[in-house]
């Protein structure tokens, strides 16, 4: 079948599903309802393989500059039980184009000449498409030769009234979201994604309810009424789930803020987590509650709890802002504290390469370390020397 009319037929379908919409809208969602929800899954999954036909012919075109770069760390990567306790240094990056574009990623990776065996990015939870499992974006980073690492953030709120009737209106559903989960009441999105993660079958990191000890950020946070016993119950809860799904591939990467006191209250237990995440970012003096912290003072207090635990540790958000001090020489401090400090604990690192981060001010933040072309001098350097540690 040619391209042309791949696209037309693609679009057809897209197009049923757009004015099933508008029907659901304009209030005839019930009776239409399991239609448009099987219409929809056929049209997204037909307009992906289309998609995916183009995208295999780049990677093929590319196939010398990252599959087979990675190729010597295959027996690793493709391990689950090596990768519970591997033997050298892991280097992974987030870009902040994922998951529309790889642009970001190829870019980053041409300028620190080096290719990232871990690749992360982000899914909230919710109805809309691109919050059910992302097939496509861990089987691209698959033929990529990486590992996809999930954070997996539950906003309850982007669950359709429409759709689920069982559950709470939207404005009462963040309180106690947790104790919610641990009890089954969103068993419906966790059992589909759990399936679809079994048969996926590949190893992959899943970051599930990072910094859940925040009262600041995160709707699952303490100031909506979730406990620590209650983030347990719902971890155990979804491991269980995954678990019964047959999806053993998967790494569990439980991931606190490391500066609120008391972090170890909501470990779930040794058997349920494989690795602790823990995010070092630097913020400088963009705000009056930040200062030009080193990464050892970010994580100095935390680290032996951490240590305690016995589980490999990974950065799992790396960086620093430029406001406020010196880029080249706060990564050249890292990585001597990682070499002499921190290296029996930490085991892997995800570089933050967000150009354009909103999340918590008005003005966008830079965390790129090529902004600066000492740091990014020098980050290539350690990236390249540091892989066989």
């Amino acid at each position: 079948m040619k391209a042309r009319r791949r696209y037309q037929i693609a679009f057809f379908a897209l197009g049923w599903l757009i004015a099933i919409g508008l029907l659901f809208q304009m209030g005839l969602g019930e009776g239409f309802q399991s239609i448009y929800e099987a219409f929809g899954n056929r049209a997204l999954r037909l307009a992906q393989s289309f998609s995916d036909v183009e995208g295999n012919a780049l990677r093929s075109v590319r196939r010398t500059s990252r599959a087979e770069y990675l190729a010597p760390m295959r027996p690793t990567l493709a391990s689950v039980t090596a990768l519970r306790n591997p033997s050298r240094m892991l280097f992974g990056v987030y870009d902040g184009g994922f998951p529309n574009t790889f642009a970001g990623l190829e870019k980053f990776e041409s300028q620190v000449q080096y290719k990232f065996p871990i690749i992360s990015f982000y899914v909230a939870w919710g109805d809309k498409p691109d919050e059910q499992f992302p097939t496509r974006m861990v089987e691209t980073i698959n033929r990529m030769g990486s590992v996809p690492m999930i954070t997996w953030e539950p906003w309850v709120i982007d669950f359709d009234e429409r759709l689920r009737r069982n559950l709470p209106h939207v404005a009462e559903r963040e309180y106690g979201s947790l104790a919610s989960i641990a009890h089954g009441e969103y068993d419906f999105y966790i059992v589909p994604w759990a399936k679809a993660a079994a048969e996926y079958g590949k190893p992959m990191f899943l970051r599930f309810a990072h910094e859940m000890n925040d009262p600041y950020r995160y709707p699952w946070g303490p100031q909506n009424g979730n406990r620590p016993e209650d983030f347990i119950a719902a971890w155990k809860h979804v491991h269980l789930i995954f678990q019964k799904m047959g999806a053993d591939n998967v790494l569990w990467v439980w991931s606190p803020h490391i500066s609120m006191p008391w972090f170890e209250y909501y470990y779930p237990g040794a058997e349920f987590v494989d690795w602790i995440g823990v995010g070092v970012l630097n913020y400088g003096n963009v705000a009056s509650w930040s200062r030009w912290w080193s990464f050892h003072q970010i994580l100095e207090k935390a680290y032996p709890t951490l240590l305690n635990f016995n589980k490999p540790i990974v950065i799992s958000e790396f960086g620093t802002l430029t406001k406020g001090g010196n880029a080249y020489e706060w990564y050249r401090q890292a990585f001597y504290q990682i070499d002499h400090t921190y290296r029996r604990g930490i085991r892997a690192i995800i570089f933050f390469n967000q150009e354009s981060d909103v999340t918590l001010t008005n003005a966008p933040l830079n965390w790129s370390v090529t902004q600066d072309p000492g740091a990014r001098t020098f980050v290539a350097e350690q990236l390249a020397t540091h892989s066989s540690i």
